[in-house]
């Protein structure tokens, strides 16, 4: 008899083990009636595919399956719009979707995390209206330098520190939560993170530190830990080439850059010698150094032939976007980057702390004016040409 209560413990356990693993979604979604919603998993690289319903004809759905660790889970219905669940062992979730306004109506019940996570994607689209509101503000002023663009510029850059501000207290605040690792890799666009600057990194690390002991079995973990070390080692291997390069520096005033172009063709900044050349720092991403850029073709066009060349760098990421940026543009110049945003080491050696920043260097290879425009820039170039 006693033989027998032992076997009946052991298998008490084993099915209150696997009631602990099982992971239930329940939804309702009128609107969404006879179509299809899917589940995936996301980390930081990439998305899993795990099961998807067809929503029955009174609006319900539901998922059922074992789920081992906390992960980060999507729910996206045929229009690709989505629901952001950090999803637990054992959880029952509960969605209600009371109309076509997928992402926003939503009322959730058994997930404290997924709350967290809503609460931050509220924000940021808050702070996105704002920031296109004030880009297409700026784009019909027809004096893109005057007072006026300049407050509206100050009002762009108010708002997205605020926001990064609030992303940075929410992350202090969550360490232990699996929903700060969504917090550091939110976006204001498809290219601009909320943390984009070398400095973030501290925050990275912490987060890593903290959740790495809390949730060690998490695909969510591993791919945050992953990344943390990339972006380390990308890092120290900045401050490396920042460290030697002082000495260059120093010896000749100009600093040597080989970056690639469009094409993947490396282009030496030496190439160059003999010709006045403005290197100008500018990003698809931030408007005002397009705006610039773009004030500068009718210069180009007027000096190019008489030996002036730009030497234009992208602190970008991604290519393809790079390169659609170029085309709309036009840009006939020079057009190089290393596709290493927020890390960059031309930036770096260059002492890059704002867009669009520019160095006029004349034909013997020496930085004689920084940051000039227009008629300044027209001027000089009379005088070095």
């Amino acid at each position: 008899m006693k033989k027998l209560s032992g076997i009946l413990l052991v298998l008490l356990f084993l099915v209150s083990c696997q009631k602990s693993e099982n992971l239930t979604i329940k939804g309702k979604y009128p609107y969404g009636a006879g179509k299809t919603v899917q589940l995936e998993m996301l980390n930081i690289s990439q998305r899993q595919f795990i099961d998807s319903v067809k929503v029955a004809s009174n609006g319900n759905f539901k998922f059922n399956f074992n789920l081992n660790s906390p992960e980060l889970l999507i729910l996206k219905n045929n229009s690709g719009q989505v629901i952001n669940l950090m999803a637990f062992p054992g959880d029952e979730i509960e969605i209600s979707i009371p109309d076509s306004m997928f992402t926003s109506t939503y009322t959730l019940k058994g997930s404290e995390e997924s709350e967290k996570i809503r609460g931050l994607v509220s924000a940021v689209e808050k702070t996105r209206l704002q920031l296109d509101s004030i880009s297409n503000a700026l784009e019909l002023l027809e004096d893109q330098e005057g007072p006026e663009a300049e407050v509206l510029v100050s009002a762009y850059q108010q708002i997205y520190i605020k926001q990064k501000r609030n992303n940075i207290r929410f992350v202090v605040e969550n360490l232990n939560s699996l929903a700060s690792v969504y917090a550091l890799y939110q976006r204001i666009s498809p290219d601009i993170y909320v943390f984009n600057a070398v400095r973030d990194l501290q925050y990275f690390k912490i987060v890593s530190d903290s959740i790495k002991v809390k949730y060690p079995s998490s695909t969510l973990t591993a791919s945050l830990l992953d990344d943390v070390s990339k972006k380390m080692t990308e890092y120290n291997n900045m401050m490396t080439l920042n460290t030697l390069s002082k000495t260059n520096v120093v010896e000749t005033g100009l600093i040597e850059l080989k970056i690639e172009d469009v094409n993947g063709n490396p282009v030496s900044l030496r190439s160059l010698a003999g010709k006045v050349v403005l290197i100008n720092f500018w990003a698809s991403w931030d408007q005002g150094s397009r705006d610039a850029a773009r004030a500068l073709r009718p210069i180009y066009t007027k000096y190019h032939p008489q030996g002036f060349e730009i030497y234009s760098i992208a602190l970008d990421k991604n290519r393809n976007v790079w390169r659609a940026a170029i085309d709309f543009e036009e840009y006939p110049w020079i057009n190089v980057s290393e596709l290493s945003y927020p890390y960059s080491y031309a930036a770096t050696v260059y002492n890059v702390t704002s867009l669009p920043t520019s160095f006029l260097i004349d034909r013997e290879g020496t930085i004689v004016a920084k940051n000039i425009s227009g008629k300044t820039l027209a001027t000089w170039l009379d005088n070095l040409l």
